[in-house]
């Protein structure tokens, strides 16, 4: 199944804990054999990370 994973400011966590909810959500799903995308907000994420624990890491716009 293709997952989605929306409304976070990123993956890896940096802030709060939905944003921990997130990765751990996520990283289970993979290991259960989904496909997982997280839309994270590009200001709070490094523009380098694409991958986190198996999660597709996506930004919701570009970087300024």
């Amino acid at each position: 199944m293709r997952i989605a994973i929306l409304g976070t400011r990123g993956v890896p966590a940096s802030y709060g804990g939905f944003e921990t909810f997130a990765e751990e959500l996520g990283a289970r799903l993979v290991q259960r054999g989904h496909s997982v995308t997280a839309y994270c907000r590009s200001h709070a994420i490094p523009a380098t990370i694409r991958e986190h624990k198996g999660i597709t890491v996506r930004f919701t716009w570009p970087r300024a």
